[in-house]
């Protein structure tokens, strides 16, 4: 698959920072269903260290369990990556996790799949590792 390059690429890309962005969002706010719901049916996260984890209530539940008890926190991307077409694209990007008090929790590279589906982007994989400490 190609780079995304100029023109109506340049919208796709600005498309998938915009999921990231309500991805994001709904970290911040722990709306575990918001971020459900951002993922293709079929989707599934490929956790560190765990069991895939697919559909979009077995996603939520994920991440609801992950940060029971916990205050939101706050989640970044960069240095991206993206790779496809306007049907499907791959980001490679860093991302890093942050608890209430803006404390770094995770420092992660991650592969993102994004499908897109009735004209919106939703995510179909989401895999990622941390850096070593």
């Amino acid at each position: 698959m190609p780079a995304l390059a100029n023109g109506p690429a340049r919208r796709t890309e600005a498309a998938i920072k915009a999921q990231n962005a309500r991805w994001a969002h709904a970290f911040r706010r722990g709306d575990y269903a918001a971020i459900g719901h951002l993922y293709t049916k079929d989707g599934a996260l490929l956790p560190p260290g765990g069991d895939r984890v697919t559909g979009n209530a077995a996603i939520t539940a994920y991440f609801a369990k992950a940060y029971a008890g916990s205050r939101p926190g706050s989640v970044s991307f960069s240095n991206y990556e993206f790779y496809g077409d306007n049907q499907t694209v791959t980001e490679v990007s860093d991302v890093d996790v942050r608890d209430h008090d803006g404390k770094l929790q995770i420092h992660a590279k991650q592969i993102l799949i994004f499908l897109k589906r009735g004209g919106v982007w939703k995510l179909h994989r989401d895999m990622w590792s941390s850096y070593a400490p």
